[in-house]
């Protein structure tokens, strides 16, 4: 099993967030990325035996999440696999201190924390040609300015399907 750990955009946020990755992919060219699969990345745990699964899932349910916001105002771009996001020009320290709290978590289990740092971001857009690629301007994009109000974490498992990736997500540290 494919898995990670994700915020989820409430509704308005991933209507905001589409509009964005359409604007992107009119100016930049490539594929947006779908309503169902925006998220932010928290920490990434690649192929999961199924046996760890429930493991996971008592930890999503039971995790602590205090509630923050995190700002996103500027773009960025991952050459490899032409991808544009949306990230914050400053950091947000309760964003870090949630990050740094589920990897602790996540190490009790077993599980080893990334050597990369922590890079909060949003993928919009992937595959820009690359004829267009580096016409992407970036500052040619409207300014975004979101505002992201999270309340809880998702344990997400990706599944491959006809070259591209379907999310379902699996458990939530969200009261209900």
């Amino acid at each position: 099993m494919r898995l990670f750990f994700a915020l989820r955009p409430d509704p308005a946020l991933g209507e905001r967030l589409v509009a964005l990755a359409e604007q992107a992919r009119r100016r930049c060219g490539g594929r947006a990325t779908p309503r169902a699969s925006l998220h932010l990345t928290l920490a990434f745990l690649g192929e999961v035996p199924e046996s760890r699964r429930d493991a996971l899932i008592r930890l999503t349910e039971a995790f602590s999440c205090p509630p923050d916001t995190w700002s996103a105002d500027r773009y960025g771009q991952f050459r490899r696999g032409g991808i544009l996001w949306l990230g914050s020009s400053r950091p947000s320290p309760a964003l870090e201190a949630l990050h740094r709290d589920l990897w602790q978590a996540l190490t009790e289990l077993g599980f080893s924390p990334p050597r990369r740092p922590f890079l909060p971001h949003i993928t919009l857009l992937r595959h820009a040609p690359p004829g267009k690629r580096d016409s992407c301007v970036l500052s040619t994009l409207p300014r975004p300015r979101l505002d992201w109000h999270y309340t809880g974490i998702e344990l997400v498992q990706s599944v491959a399907e006809g070259g591209r990736h379907r999310y379902h997500y699996l458990a939530s540290s969200r009261r209900r």
